[in-house]
């Protein structure tokens, strides 16, 4: 019932219904799902389709957009009746330099926020600089760095390169795109802690990721 029900809200997204969409959560509300569990039984699986859909070609990154802002629209509709906790978690996102793929990080970006993670978007086409500059000023212990062509998922080395050489090798950097999801290794290759396939498995390694740096901190403290 519930994949049935993702399914269709991931087309009215797609048909940027609003209206069909708030129908799909309203219907899943009376079937008895729980206002608190919609967001990870129904929005969350929705956006992992519609961002299927573009990594498939079934849509191309233009209708992806446009359905994006339906999503966003939705989105106050699944949420917990009372606002959903602010996990005190901040996550870095973007894109590499000369790689203007938004798609993907987008979804986990909006997906991490919906989940109530800090999340600092820095967009498309970010030199590894950035990435350095804004964990200096915002404290971050997690970066996620995404790339879809293999020239920029190679340069994401440079991202930990430059956290090492500032003395900051606490901080765990996760990937994410085509070129990481298609060869793990690649991962490894550029210094990354882990892959992110997608906006579902992005909030549950996230999450993890925090609990071990707070036991890592209470260890050691």
């Amino acid at each position: 019932m519930a994949a049935d029900e993702a399914a269709s809200l991931y087309q009215a997204f797609v048909d940027q219904d609003p209206a069909s969409a708030i129908q799909v959560v309203e219907r899943a509300r009376a079937s008895g799902i729980a206002q608190d569990a919609l967001f990870d039984t129904l929005y969350a699986p929705a956006m992992a389709l519609l961002g299927g859909a573009w990594a498939s070609g079934a849509i191309d990154e233009i209708a992806f957009t446009q359905a994006a802002v339906v999503a966003e629209q939705v989105g106050s509709f699944v949420m917990p009746s009372a606002a959903r906790r602010d996990t005190g978690v901040t996550v870095i996102v973007g894109t590499m330099h000369r790689d203007h793929h938004s798609i993907g990080h987008t979804i986990v970006a909006a997906t991490l926020k919906e989940a109530g993670f800090r999340v600092n978007d820095l967009g498309v086409d970010v030199r590894p600089s950035d990435f350095l500059e804004r964990v200096e000023e915002t404290g971050a212990r997690i970066v996620i760095v995404f790339a879809e062509m293999m020239q920029t998922a190679r340069a994401a080395l440079r991202v930990r390169e430059m956290l090492l050489a500032s003395g900051r090798e606490d901080v765990v950097i996760l990937v994410g795109g085509g070129p990481f999801s298609a060869d793990t290794a690649l991962a490894r290759e550029v210094g990354a802690n882990g892959v992110i396939p997608g906006a579902e498995s992005a909030v549950k390694l996230v999450s993890r990721v925090a609990a071990d740096l707070v036991a890592r901190e209470a260890g050691e403290g």
